[in-house]
């Protein structure tokens, strides 16, 4: 009797310690990170589960759990709107730990930004968004910019044109010296530019 109490505890306790390393019910996990993301949609898919991440997160965990020598592949179901994610270490094989080695990498879609430009009959205009800037030359008619799909924008003239005065149209800015806007899925057309005699 004795014999058959301590074979029980026995069968009871390597029952537990299988569980513990992934021998019966899976109990590791299938996690990763995810870089850039800056727009809602994506999707992830592993084994049927999808999962959805939203912009900004810096991670995500499947909440099927794998065993040991499960098979993984995750796959990219849905991208989101305005951007390409990619997915690095995403097949493999589980082993006696979680595997968190995926990493999804995302880059957000970037458009043209274009804008008019009237009465440019000299140089120095010095245009700036943000760390970019370019400098439109005598004659220019177009100044041009690449935004992220969907970000904020704010255009300012940094110096103006030797002996001419240039104003956004529809600035708010008292003296009409920037343009602001939020860039759409596509080129987008941005306020004109004009330039006049001081």
């Amino acid at each position: 009797m004795k014999n058959l109490y301590l074979r029980s505890m026995l069968a009871a306790a390597c029952a537990v310690t299988l569980a513990a390393c992934g021998g019966s019910g899976g109990n590791l996990y299938l996690q990763g990170t995810v870089s850039d993301l800056a727009k809602n949609g994506l999707i992830l898919v592993n084994d049927g589960e999808r999962l959805a991440i939203p912009a900004g997160q810096g991670q995500f965990v499947f909440t099927k759990l794998l065993k040991t020598d499960d098979r993984y592949d995750i796959t990219i179901a849905e991208q989101p709107k305005g951007a390409v994610c990619t997915i690095a270490n995403g097949v493999g094989k589980a082993s006696s730990y979680s595997v968190s080695t995926a990493v999804v990498s995302c880059k957000t879609n970037s458009y043209p930004l274009k804008g008019a430009i009237t009465g440019l009959s000299a140089d120095g205009l010095r245009l700036v968004m943000g760390p970019n800037g370019i400098s439109p030359l005598t004659g220019a008619t177009t100044y041009e910019f690449s935004v992220n799909d969907g970000a904020a924008y704010g255009i300012s003239i940094l110096t103006q044109p030797t002996g001419l005065t240039c104003r956004f149209q529809g600035s708010k800015s008292a003296d009409a010296s920037d343009t602001v806007g939020t860039m759409g899925s596509a080129a987008t057309t941005a306020a004109t530019l004009d330039c006049t005699p001081q």
